[in-house]
């Protein structure tokens, strides 16, 4: 009943961990996407203005240019009319009309080639002049219809940044109630440590309990000293009794392991299956001493040989090979292992 329970705990954290994950990297995409189109509407966007100031520039240079050319063709027919009445008047002498005629007529042709280069310059300027219009307009309505969308998009902002902060919210949440959750294994050791007194040595990290091998076993053995079963009797069956029997702390157990240990003498196969069969050993001393409690150790109870693959260091950093040669006697909490994933999530 407990294993089929610590299963769905497990498959329920680690499902709502993928969830949150793939919500939170759902709307980093999403808010990346956002920006960086943000990002370029606006470079768009200025420089489309920097073109119609431009555009608008060029229109004010040629509506100078045509007010001069204006001015100019007035001046022109003003001259051309002086001089129409000028060849009228006939009290002149023909010798004197004539050569004015002459001189008058190189003037009008002059004037007509200017006339003509004026027309031509003007229907150009017209044309760019409706050019420009058509461009002005044209930039006008895209000015318009980036503006909308810079405010849809700022909108957008709006709704995503309340959707981010319902997020953080909950978020928050699920952080306080998985604190609450990690702090689980200091309140069983406390209560450990209240049950046991000061009579075992209790790992105030852990909570786990360690036996030195040169106590338990002869040197290359693995069966039981006589005289370590009164030691194993004082301490582990009291410190696994406690785990088991109090209801207040067996609820958050899912297991309890007794780890054999050894030093790096030796290849570490033939450790590992020392290592095994001590810790086996110890076990069964345990369900050889409380014959009437098999069932629930059954359902909590494992061994496991770990050969020399964590070793305990000096303060120098090499091997203390006494020290290492030892049985721990560790539990699992439920849920571990997806809580101290979420812990790690949150605390990135």
């Amino acid at each position: 009943m407990y294993k089929k329970e610590s299963n769905q705990d497990q498959n329920f954290w680690i499902s709502y961990a993928d969830l949150m994950a793939g919500l939170l990297f759902v709307f980093i995409l999403v808010v990346g996407a956002i920006v960086i189109k943000y990002v370029f509407i606006e470079k768009d966007l200025k420089k489309k203005e920097s073109d119609l100031q431009k555009s608008k520039e060029a229109l004010f240079s040629t509506s100078d240019k045509l007010s001069q050319k204006s001015r100019a063709l007035k001046e022109l027919k003003n001259r051309i009319k002086t001089l129409k009445t000028t060849l009228n008047q006939k009290d002149k002498k023909i010798g004197d009309v004539k050569s004015s005629l002459k001189l008058k007529t190189k003037e009008i042709e002059k004037l007509k080639a200017l006339l003509l280069e004026y027309d031509l310059n003007s229907t150009k300027m017209e044309q760019n002049l409706t050019d420009i219009k058509q461009k002005l307009a044209k930039d006008e309505n895209i000015l318009i219809l980036k503006d909308s969308e810079i405010e849809a998009l700022s909108h957008k902002l709006m709704e995503q940044e309340k959707a981010h902060q319902a997020l953080v919210e909950e978020l928050n949440i699920t952080k306080a109630k998985i604190k609450s959750l990690s702090g689980i294994r200091i309140k069983l050791v406390d209560k450990l440590r209240d049950a046991l007194g000061n009579s075992i040595n209790i790992d105030p990290k852990s909570g786990a309990i360690r036996f030195s091998s040169s106590i338990l076993f002869n040197k290359g053995e693995y069966k039981l000293k006589p005289e370590s079963k009164k030691e194993l009797q004082k301490s582990i069956s009291k410190y696994i009794n406690t785990l088991l029997k109090n209801k207040d702390i067996r609820e958050y157990i899912d297991g309890i392991t007794i780890e054999g240990h050894t030093d790096t003498d030796g290849s570490y196969l033939y450790n590992l299956a020392l290592s095994q069969k001590r810790a086996l050993e110890v076990l069964k001393y345990i369900y050889e001493s409380d014959p009437k409690n098999i069932e629930l150790y059954k359902k909590y109870l494992s061994a496991s040989g770990r050969s020399y693959s964590d070793l305990i260091v000096d303060s120098n950093g090499k091997e203390d090979k006494d020290a290492s040669r030892r049985i721990e006697v560790k539990f699992r909490l439920k849920n571990e292992k997806a809580i101290k994933e979420l812990e790690n999530f949150l605390n990135k």
